[in-house]
């Protein structure tokens, strides 16, 4: 009982404490540069046919077509699966549209109102579909790998390599301490993190790493798009003085460093709840076969 309280004590304080400064700054006023928004690399030819007010509704829809499709594949099954996604979807999604709205209205970031056109919430509805289209469509992806590549591959490095994540994260969470965007991702990543390798067994873990390094092949596409990579201008605008660009004075193409980690946070999330509600349905699913 003392190990644990001793465990919860160090995640709390190494993740809880960080997190409060980072409400603090963001209740100060953030000088927001409207014009370096717009000013991203590009990162390919541009895409003259997205240039419409439901640009990010075609993003979404093709984010989860395939995914979507491919649900009822005879060896994934994933449409049978749909109840255990549902749940962590609805709850990591009020997170993060939480957070959103909040950083919106702080002046972290901003949407483009030329690729969309209902809103609430100070959102557009594209970015409310973003955390369901997403989401399924990379916990798809860890299905998949599950169905199709049974060995796990990076169970023999998982530990190590965890431990690496929470460091970095707490690296460049501290490092960032001002800045908002990248202090609150980093942070909030390394303390799940971390919360995980105190508490959580490595059954999905090492799986979920090998989902994510392949989902970021469709997220430089869909990001690359989001950020103004393919377009005239972004969908979605960044205070720059508030990511890792502010330190490191350029971005992936047109993606801000930090969207990588916010991604791995959002994902690994769905992923945590999805194989919590599965495990949950199967004990109660022996429970009564046991019955009979």
């Amino acid at each position: 009982m003392q190990q644990q309280t001793k465990k919860w004590g160090a995640a709390l304080l190494l993740g809880g404490l960080p997190l409060l400064w980072v409400l603090y700054l963001l209740w100060q006023p953030l000088d927001w540069q409207a014009e370096q928004s717009m000013q991203v690399p590009a990162m390919g030819p541009k895409l003259s046919f997205g240039e419409h007010a439901y640009w990010y509704l075609w993003i979404n829809i093709g984010t989860i077509f395939f995914p979507f499709l491919l649900s009822f594949d005879k060896k994934v099954h994933f449409y049978k699966k749909w109840r255990f996604l549902l749940p962590g979807l609805l709850m990591v999604g009020g997170f993060f549209l939480a957070w959103d709205v909040f950083f919106t209205q702080m002046g972290v970031w901003d949407f483009n109102p030329r690729y969309f056109t209902y809103s609430f919430l100070g959102l557009p509805l594209g970015e409310w579909l973003f955390f369901i289209t997403v989401p399924y469509a990379c916990v798809f992806i860890h299905e998949c790998l599950l169905a199709y590549i049974p060995k796990d591959v990076l169970a023999p490095i998982e530990r190590p390599l965890s431990w690496l994540l929470v460091f970095g994260f707490y690296a460049i969470g501290f490092l960032g301490l001002w800045m908002s965007y990248t202090a609150w991702t980093f942070l909030l990543a390394g303390s799940f993190l971390l919360w995980q390798l105190l508490f959580v067994p490595n059954h999905y873990r090492s799986r979920f790493y090998l989902a994510y390094l392949i989902s970021i092949f469709p997220f430089l596409l869909v990001n690359g798009i989001l950020t103004g990579g393919f377009n005239q201008e972004p969908v979605v605008l960044y205070n720059n003085s508030q990511q890792l660009q502010n330190l490191l004075g350029f971005r992936c193409g047109s993606i801000p460093w930090d969207d990588f980690i916010y991604g791995f946070l959002l994902l690994f999330l769905n992923v945590a709840f999805f194989e919590y509600f599965k495990k949950k349905g199967a004990k109660l699913s022996d429970s009564f076969k046991n019955k009979d």
